[in-house]
């Protein structure tokens, strides 16, 4: 990562993390490789590597560093779409509010969430995530209450 990289704090980012992604494998991705020392706790892969060969099993947490700002477009559409959808359970994106390239709309679209209380790791970066986990709300109208009306049966005829 570049020098100016080194004010991410991604420890601070873990803290935000439900707890079985803290302690899980993580991937920070990387557009250089050649001069990324990686956190404590997490492997560091270029984006080209990754994509040449993803891991074949989701990777708990994947951090995307600066990562966006350095691809293109169709790339980096690419990448986050595969991320979300079969490589990883966690995506961080922390992104430079300075590149007009990738902004709020983007990331909803792909399905990511503005998430501002990890901005407290990188202040000049916009921090987005999804979660396999919690990424779709579950609606009140979808549960058993409404689908099985037991106290109905024998009763009523659709």
């Amino acid at each position: 990562m570049p020098k100016e990289d080194h004010l991410i704090d991604i420890e601070v980012l873990r803290r935000h993390l439900p707890r079985r992604l803290r302690d899980g494998r993580a991937i920070v991705l990387v557009t250089d490789g050649a001069n990324t020392e990686p956190p404590p706790g997490a492997e560091t892969e270029t984006v080209e590597a990754f994509l040449r060969q993803p891991p074949g099993p989701r990777v708990p947490l994947v951090v995307l560093p600066d990562t966006l700002s350095a691809l293109d477009t169709a790339t980096g559409q690419q990448l986050l779409g595969g991320l979300r959808d079969r490589w990883a359970d966690e995506v961080l994106i922390l992104h430079r509010r300075d590149d007009e390239r990738w902004g709020l709309n983007d990331f909803l679209a792909l399905g990511f969430r503005h998430d501002p209380e990890a901005e407290t790791a990188a202040p000049d970066h916009a921090v987005y995530r999804t979660s396999l986990y919690d990424y779709k709300l579950t609606p009140d109208w979808l549960n058993a209450r409404f689908w099985a009306n037991p106290e109905m049966w024998d009763k009523a005829r659709w």
